[in-house]
């Protein structure tokens, strides 16, 4: 298809119809006066008759039409006085119409006057001259004035809002006219003014325009009713020798209906437009004929009003124009409305026949559409490749230059024919559409779905006509004239060898002299300028006319026995060569207008529903996504519309809600649905490397879509916008990654993979969210932990050395767990600044002092305190035996572990003891958390300064430097400079402030990372000063139990990690939990029995435990050995009871072994980590 270019994206645009300057009377100079005379008149009523059409087109129709529409998406009742309001607005526009219908029956009139006074079988000039001619520009002028009055018919016909409106405005009058002091008005305006509603009603609002034009009395004649300064038809009339007769009322009368060679000329001019609709509809030259059966019906109903009452109609003329529907069963006339023939000749001149076909109008219609919808694809089809080849040869031979080419006359030649191939293509394919479409819905029949692509593809094709003609205006600006000259060069060398022969005769009679003048005439016009307005054109068709009467007519014309030669040729041998060639410079010379018209679409305004499954239809096509434009395009059309409407102040109202109506189609259809395939492209393809049931996409697959096709689109044009795919769906896939990972922190990487894909697949550049959450390292938020810290520290274990908390496993199980380190935390600092550490500290103040409450209570508790003083005594008493050897036995320890079950469990399984391990690991847990806020404090610090130059030494303040500066300072005792001057760059206000900003988050950074605040220490020092009143006595005692929490611990421990190699993992199930060693540092810190739990020497107990025990493995191991050897050195085989013996014994031993190992690891561990969190503690 064609590049895009739409009309509406140019800034200049060129227009290159002319505008006629000259007039009619200048361009027709010759020395035959009464030739003259006649050529002007039919002249300047055709020029007139053209420029009425411009403007009822260009400025009526659209109000019209318009009249009373809601804007899109507005339902519901019209408002109390608004149909009055919108008649009220429009007044002066109706008025305006009504003018101009009047002036359309006076130049009826006048017309027909001309006409009929031409035409007289006793007028001299008709018996020379126009005996043989037949003004076919004329009629068709004519025909094109009725042609408007229908359409103005046909449109308040269609539009109900007009009647209705109307009819509220005329009884809100009868208020007025009762009480018109009320209204500011006087009797006598009101009168006036009911004057004009009666005619706006008799005609336009009753759709009688056309019927009150055919309705005239032609016969009378009056010299002011049309009364122009560039024509005189009185003069022209009485030097033809016109006949009238005098009324009793001092108004002349021309014959018209007893006029039977005007009317055989009207019969004959009728003829042979159908005629010319006959040949050219549905054939391979079509252009506008089928417009012009409007116009040629109305000529017939004109007729049959003209001719007497007595006089019966030709029944085969009848009969031609009702078989024309068979060919032409309907006629767009403007936007949706469709006129149809059989229906305008039964209402304004019907003729009862038998033999008329089709006999049912309705039932011939319905099956004409229906075979137009199983043709519809083939013929679109069709003209799609007919649209590819005439694209191909544009390109060709619409180059910048012509270099290449060859012969300059033939290049123009071919140029002119693409223009009007490109002109008959896209007129054929807009009828087909008109046709299919609006039939559809004046029958409301349904549309079936296999024409809906064709459909739109005949929108591309209009569209790629236009757009290929808005690109080439350049070309065709610069080789328009040429092509003129080309075209009239061509159609005066068929009449240069008859003037000759006619300026070589000797004895010249009036016919020849007419001919000559014709001949003349066309001669200035083709050779006079290098462009052709519509009346240069329309006086060189009339001046044809004349000079193409043919030799034989011609010498038998002459009644008087004329001298005329007739050996030489009066006329022309071919005079079908000239009306083509007069149709084409007619067609070339306003191109541009023409091609506009045929490429219009706004009829889809009132099936702009259609755009829906045109553009789904569109999207399931990926391939196909350039089309979209041409669409859109289409049902852009409809804008110049909307523009017509006059009954809103506003009209852009309608213009905006059509576009946003476009723009919402468009977002629904075809954004929304690429934004989600292209997610769910790139999540397939993410998640199928991950999972395995799940493979990638197959581009083989049947519904595969190649995405990229609609991502490589330039932006598509909107009116007063764009519409960028490419930057939608970059928006949304940003939005989305965002919006999910703050939801689920742990997908993080799965969507950086996205953003990656979509990057090399796509060529999408998806900006960085830039969460602070976004690193492989992430958790809970600060602020999260700080407000739930005594969820967080039972739900979390801490590991001392690589300083990171781990989510248990929850009761439900989860796939992933939460872990947090330093860096989480940093990000968080970065997004709520340092002041949140000391926050941070506070709180776990406030846990703390919650928890030391408890742990009180539990050591308060009689039992407690009673073992606590018993092991303190014993111990004190037997340290120096040599069975405890200074060190506290483990079997006192573990037996504690036993008796304190016998206190009882909770529902869950947990003795006493377990529940206070607990608590001290929480409280570890709380410090470690500290602990991290401190550390990743100082790493985002000193990642926030790394390009700050040293603190200690280079450090100044930049507002000085930026504002106005700072004097000198001298230490006045020494002289010495203090501070050297510094000349300040007196920057805008807003800069200092930045820059004394930039000093202040420099100085709180570098405070924040020299200060090495220990909040250990003052968490130890606050709780210190409460431990040590009177009323903490009972805690003196704490380190004797630290040996059955250790063993506790130990076990629990062991347990928790031989649950994370099975399957069923529950909250039980860990492998890190070095809150309890910090919390027993950190207790004995605050106790100060660091010395007396060292004094246990415990772990050296548990060292010299485990020793024995492996001992007495070994020994065991050794016994067993030995009585292998033994029985194999006998050769005594054992018995089924031994044998099972001996594997129950080497289970044991494998299970002792595998204890012994675990054991002692886990207090080693415990060991070392406690060793390690007490030198936080240290003074």
């Amino acid at each position: 298809m064609s590049e895009v270019w739409g009309y509406w994206a140019d800034p200049i645009q060129l227009y290159l119809h002319p505008a006629e300057r000259v007039d009619v009377q200048d361009l027709i100079k010759t020395d035959n006066e009464l030739f003259n005379k006649v050529l002007t008149v039919f002249s300047v009523l055709c020029d007139e008759i053209s420029e009425l059409k411009v403007t009822v087109e260009d400025n009526f129709y659209p109000a019209l039409i318009m009249f009373g529409q809601a804007c899109h998406g507005e339902e519901g009742e019209v408002k109390a006085g608004e149909d009055e309001v919108h008649i009220g607005r429009m007044l002066a526009f109706f008025q305006d119409i009504s003018n101009f219908v009047d002036r359309c029956n006076a130049i009826t009139i006048n017309m027909i006057h001309q006409l009929a006074s031409l035409y007289q079988s006793f007028q001299k000039l008709w018996k020379s001259t126009f005996k043989l001619v037949h003004l076919h520009p004329v009629f068709d002028a004519l025909a094109s004035l009725l042609e408007v009055m229908i359409t103005i018919d046909a449109i308040v016909i269609d539009n109900p809002n007009i009647i209705t409106s109307w009819d509220k405005y005329k009884r809100m009058m009868q208020y007025v006219r009762s009480d018109p002091p009320r209204y500011n008005v006087t009797v006598e305006k009101v009168k006036q003014f009911e004057r004009l509603l009666v005619s706006l009603d008799q005609t336009i609002m009753s759709a009688q325009v056309f019927q009150s034009c055919i309705e005239q009395d032609f016969e009378i004649f009056s010299g002011g009713d049309v009364a122009d300064d560039d024509e005189d038809p009185e003069g022209s009339d009485s030097e033809r020798g016109g006949r009238r007769a005098s009324s009793s009322g001092g108004e002349s009368r021309i014959d018209i209906r007893t006029n039977r060679v005007f009317l055989e000329e009207f019969v004959h001019c009728i003829s042979a437009r159908l005629s010319i609709a006959e040949g050219a509809i549905t054939s391979a030259t079509e252009t506008f004929e089928r417009n012009d059966l409007v116009g040629t019906t109305g000529l017939y109903v004109l007729l049959r009003r003209l001719q007497p009452s007595n006089v019966p109609a030709d029944p085969v003329l009848y009969k031609r124009l009702w078989e024309m529907q068979t060919k032409a069963p309907c006629v767009t006339i403007c936007g949706k409305i469709m006129w149809y023939m059989p229906d305008f000749l039964l209402k304004y001149s019907p003729m009862t026949s038998k033999k008329l076909q089709p006999t049912d109008i309705v039932q011939f219609r319905r099956e004409y559409l229906h075979s137009l919808d199983d043709a519809f694809p083939a013929d679109v089809t069709t003209a799609k490749l007919e649209l590819s080849a005439w694209l191909v040869r544009m390109e060709s031979f619409f180059q910048p230059t012509t270099r290449g080419m060859g012969d300059a006359s033939r290049t123009l030649s071919i140029r002119g024919n693409l223009i009007l191939k490109g002109l008959i293509l896209a007129k054929r394919v807009q009828t087909m559409m008109h046709t299919l479409v609006n039939l559809h819905l004046s029958l409301q029949i349904p549309m079936p779905k296999r024409v809906v692509r064709p459909l739109y593809t005949c929108i591309e094709i209009l569209k790629a006509v236009e757009f290929m003609f808005a690109r080439k205006n350049p070309i065709l600006a610069e080789s328009s004239s040429h092509l003129l000259r080309q075209v009239a060069h061509s159609l005066f060398s068929f009449f240069r060898p008859l003037k000759a022969h006619l300026e070589a005769s000797k004895k010249f009679d009036d016919t020849k002299l007419d001919v000559l003048a014709a001949v003349t005439v066309l001669e200035d016009i083709l050779n006079s300028g290098e462009s052709f307005s519509y009346t240069r054109i329309t006086v060189l068709d009339l001046a044809a006319q004349i000079a193409m009467i043919s030799p034989d007519n011609g010498s038998a014309a002459s009644e008087k026995g004329s001298d005329m030669d007739t050996t030489v040729p009066m006329g022309l041998k071919d005079a079908g060569e000239p009306v083509k060639l007069i149709w084409k410079l007619r067609l070339l010379s306003d191109f541009q207008r023409k091609i506009r018209a045929a490429c219009d679409c706004s009829f889809f305004y009132w099936s702009r529903e259609l755009l829906h499954p045109f553009l789904s239809d569109l999207y399931n096509q990926p391939e196909q996504a350039n089309r979209i434009q041409y669409v859109v395009g289409g049902f852009l059309d409809a804008i110049k519309l909307l523009r017509g409407a006059q009954h809103e102040t506003d009209n852009e109202l309608y213009v905006n809600a059509y576009a946003e109506f476009i723009e919402s189609v468009l977002e629904e259809e075809i954004v929304e649905n690429l934004c989600k395939d292209v997610e769910n492209d790139l999540r397939l393809h993410v998640h199928s490397v991950h999972l395995d049931h799940l493979d990638a996409p197959n581009p083989k697959s049947a519904d595969f879509k190649v995405l990229h096709y609609y991502l490589d689109l330039h932006p598509i044009r909107l009116h007063g916008k764009t519409l960028d795919l490419r930057q939608h769906v970059t928006h949304y896939l940003e939005s989305t990654f965002y919006n999910l990972t703050t939801v689920a922190l742990h997908d993080w990487k799965t969507y950086g993979e996205m953003r990656n894909l979509a990057n090399d697949k796509y060529g999408l550049s998806l900006a960085d969210n830039h969460l602070p959450m976004g690193s492989l390292d992430q958790g809970l938020d600060i602020l999260q932990i700080m407000r739930n810290i005594q969820i967080f520290v039972a739900r979390y274990n801490y590991n001392l050395n690589q300083q990171f908390f781990l989510e248990r496993r929850s009761d439900k199980g989860s796939r992933h767990l939460n872990s947090i380190n330093i860096h989480s935390i940093a990000s968080s600092i970065r997004t709520h600044g340092m002041g949140i550490m000391n926050t941070t500290v506070n709180f776990t103040y406030q846990f703390l002092t919650k928890k030391f409450d408890i742990f009180s209570q539990f050591l308060f508790d009689e039992y407690i305190k009673s073992y606590l003083q018993r092991e303190k005594r014993w111990y004190k008493k037997h340290r120096d035996d040599k069975e405890v050897d200074n060190k506290y036995p483990f079997d006192r320890a573990f037996q504690f572990n036993k008796d304190i079950r016998k206190l009882g469990v909770s529902d869950s399984g947990k003795t006493f003891l377990d529940q206070f391990r607990m608590l001290i690991t929480e409280i570890g847990n709380a410090l470690g958390y500290v602990r991290m806020v401190r550390s990743a404090g100082m790493n985002y610090c000193s990642n926030a300064i790394k390009f700050v130059p040293d603190l200690n030494h280079t450090h100044f303040k930049f507002e000085a430097y930026a504002g106005d500066g700072v004097a000198e300072e001298k230490n006045e005792e020494t002289g010495e400079v203090i501070q050297d001057e510094i000349a300040g760059a007196k920057l805008s206000r807003e800069t200092v402030v930045a820059v004394r900003n930039l000093d202040s988050v420099i100085s709180t950074l570098a405070k924040n990372f020299s200060e090495n605040n220990d909040y250990f220490k003052v968490l130890v020092k606050v709780f210190q000063d409460v431990t040590a009143s009177d009323e903490q006595k009972h805690l003196i005692n704490f380190y004797t139990i630290i040996p059955a929490l250790t063993i506790n611990y130990v076990e629990t421990t062991v347990q928790a990690k031989d649950l994370m190699y099975k399957n069923t993992r529950r909250r039980e199930s860990y492998f890190s939990d070095d809150g309890f060693a910090i919390g027993v540092a950190y207790i004995l810190a605050i106790l100060d029995q660091g010395e007396q739990f060292d004094a246990l020497h415990w772990f050296e107990e548990v060292v010299r435990k485990y020793k024995a025990e492996e001992e007495a493995y070994n020994e065991k191991q050794a016994e067993r050995e030995a009585r292998k050897r033994e029985q194999a050195a006998k050769k005594q085989k054992e018995t089924t009871a031994e044998l099972i013996d001996d594997e129950e014994e080497v289970h044991t031993l494998q299970l002792t072994a595998k204890r012994i190992e675990l054991n002692r690891r886990e207090f080693d561990l415990l060991d070392w980590s406690l060793n390690g969190a007490r030198i936080f503690f240290k003074d």
